[in-house]
């Protein structure tokens, strides 16, 4: 073998076993999240007085958290219908989902938000996406009491 093509053979190695080691710390932080927020998620709902394992069923812990903002169930379904419409194919139908889906969750934060005796700063954090994470961990650990009736 010419030793330019084994120099690249194992230049393409390297490079492989690099991606592969980031796709795979990537992943293992993608899961370490997921894991966090899922049980962030199972203190907010025992703190507001529902069974901690609902918070693991992918669909319907939206329904117990509409509940815990004080709504019917019912409400789920704007979220429920906006999903399937960001698989269209036009980029502004897809814009307007996610414009009314966020609408829709900054409602529902704001809610929540008062339920647990927040204001209307709290509610706008745990409507933002990156943010959210953090506000929920405060909401699951700080000393606020959920209220049936703000």
């Amino acid at each position: 073998m010419h030793p330019t093509l084994a120099l690249l053979d194992r230049d393409a190695a390297r490079q492989a076993v690099g991606l592969i080691f980031l796709g795979s710390l990537l992943a293992g932080a993608l899961l370490l999240a997921v894991v966090y927020n899922l049980r962030v998620l199972r203190r907010i709902f025992e703190k507001a007085g529902q069974e901690g394992w609902k918070a693991f069923i992918p669909a319907y812990h939206h329904v117990i958290i509409t509940r815990i903002a004080g709504l019917s169930a019912w409400w789920t379904l704007p979220m429920l219908l906006i999903v399937p419409v960001l698989l269209a194919r036009g980029q502004g139908v897809k814009l307007l989902s996610l414009l009314l889906l966020l609408i829709w969750w900054g409602w529902l934060s704001q809610r929540i938000a008062r339920r647990f005796g927040k204001g209307i700063g709290f509610g706008l954090g745990l409507t933002l996406p990156v943010l959210g994470c953090f506000f929920r961990t405060a909401l699951a650990y700080d000393r606020s009491t959920y209220q049936a009736q703000p």
